[in-house]
C-alpha cells in the first residue's frame, strides 16, 4: 500500500509499504479520509520524541474513517466488510484500574513498554496516513450512510469537545459559558454548548475563525488583538461572570483569562496544551471563590453520541473541513495548516 512515511524529524515521505499486519485480533480498514490535527505538526517536527512518536520510521494520522476490508481470525464482534467506521485512537490495556472504571484514556500503562498495554494510533502506534489503516473491533465505531467522509473526520475533534464539557460537568441551561480559541475544538464546544441549552456563549481569539464562530451563533466574538476580553465578559455579566469557561488555545495568556472571566463556584476546563510552559497562577482567588480547574484529555466513551449528534445536525461538521488533498500531496496539506494559508480549519488527506 502507499503510507506518508516519518523518517525523521520534518521528513515524511510518500512510499510504498507493506499492508499492516492485522491477524488475529485487529480489523484492517481501507481509509477514506484522515484529519491532520495540530499534534501531526509537532510529532513531524520531532517536539514531541522520544514520546510521539516511539521510533523512526513511523505512520502518523488518528482522525481517520473508513470502509472495513478484512479480519484477523479471532475478532467476533458483528462487524462486516464494507461497513463506514471511525477509528477511534485511544486503546486501553483493559485490565488496569482506570480502564475497569471506564477511564481507559489515562490508561495506567500509558508511557510504558508493556505488552498488551496502552496505545495510540498515530503517536505510539502506526496511524492511517495511509491507504490501510489497523484497529481492534471496539475502537471501530459505525457511521450513518448518511454522513460523508468530511463529517465522519470532524467526529474525531467532536468527541474532544463532548469530553471537555464533560469534565466541566456539562452545561445547564441557564450556564453562560466562555471559550478561550477558535480554533476547531473551540468551535465544536461551541457549537455543544449551545446545543446542550447555554443561555449566551462568548470566544476569544482572533484572524477569520471569529467570523466562522459568528456564522455558528456565538453570542460574543471577542478580537484579542483589540478588546480586553475579560473586560467585556465581566461588563456583560455585571461583575459575575461565566459559569464556565474551556481553554482550548494552549496560550498562558488565555489560561489566565479564563480564570479572570469565570463567576465564584464556576468552572475552568483546560483542554489546550502550553508545551511546558509555567504559568502564574492565583490560587487563593481558586479557594476563596472556590472555583474548579480541571483538565481534560482525550474523548473516553464520546464516539457514539457525538456521531448521532452530528447525524442528526446538532453540529455543523460539514463545514469544519476546509481543504482536502491527495496523499501524495500530504506535504503540502501539512505546510497550508501549519501557516494557516487559506484559512484552513481542517484539513485532510485522501489516500
Amino acid at each position: 500500500m502507499k503510507a506518508a512515511v516519518t523518517h525523521e524529524a520534518n521528513d515524511i515521505r510518500v512510499e510504498e509499504v507493506p499492508l499492516p499486519d492485522y491477524e488475529p485480533d485487529d480489523v484492517l480498514v481501507r481509509v477514506e479520509m484522515c484529519g491532520i490535527c495540530g499534534t501531526d505538526l509537532h510529532i513531524l517536527s520531532g517536539h514531541m520524541r522520544p514520546l510521539w512518536p516511539p521510533h523512526y520510521p513511523f505512520i502518523q494520522g488518528h482522525e481517520w474513517c473508513g470502509t472495513v476490508a478484512a479480519f484477523g481470525r479471532n475478532v467476533k464482534r458483528d462487524l462486516k466488510v464494507g461497513d463506514r467506521v471511525i477509528a477511534e485512537p485511544t486503546i486501553g490495556c483493559g485490565q488496569c484500574a482506570r480502564c475497569i472504571r471506564g477511564d481507559y484514556h489515562i490508561c495506567e500503562t500509558a508511557g510504558k513498554d508493556i505488552d498488551g498495554g496502552y496505545r495510540l494510533l498515530g503517536h505510539t502506534f502506526n496511524g492511517a496516513f495511509s491507504e490501510y489503516g489497523v484497529a481492534p473491533p471496539n475502537n471501530l465505531h459505525r457511521i450513518p450512510d448518511s454522513m460523508s467522509w468530511q463529517e465522519g473526520v470532524i467526529v474525531n475533534q467532536v468527541v474532544i469537545a463532548m469530553h471537555a464539557l464533560d469534565r466541566g460537568g456539562r452545561v445547564e441551561p441557564t450556564d453562560k459559558v466562555a471559550i478561550t480559541g477558535p480554533g476547531l475544538l473551540g468551535l465544536c464546544v461551541l457549537e455543544l454548548a449551545k446545543h446542550y441549552g447555554a443561555s449566551k456563549t462568548y470566544i476569544t481569539g482572533r484572524g477569520p475563525r471569529l467570523e466562522i464562530a459568528k456564522e455558528l451563533g456565538a453570542d460574543f466574538a471577542i478580537d484579542i488583538t483589540r478588546e480586553d476580553p475579560v473586560r467585556i465578559v465581566m461588563d456583560d455579566t455585571g461583575g459575575a461572570g461565566v459559569d464556565l469557561v474551556v481553554e482550548c488555545s494552549g496560550s498562558p495568556e488565555a489560561t489566565l483569562q479564563a480564570i479572570g472571566m469565570v463567576k465564584r463556584g464556576g468552572r475552568v476546563v483546560l483542554e489546550g496544551i502550553t508545551g511546558g510552559r509555567e504559568i502564574p497562577i492565583n490560587t487563593d482567588r481558586l479557594v476563596l471563590d472556590e472555583i474548579s480547574l480541571l483538565g481534560a484529555r482525550g474523548s473516553p466513551n464520546c464516539y457514539p453520541p457525538s456521531i448521532q449528534l452530528i447525524a442528526d445536525g446538532a453540529v455543523n461538521a460539514q463545514r469544519m473541513l476546509t481543504h482536502e488533498f491527495p496523499l501524495e500531496e500530504i506535504g503540502r496539506a501539512m505546510e497550508m495548516f501549519e501557516k494557516r494559508d487559506g484559512n484552513p480549519l481542517r484539513v485532510a488527506v485522501k489516500p
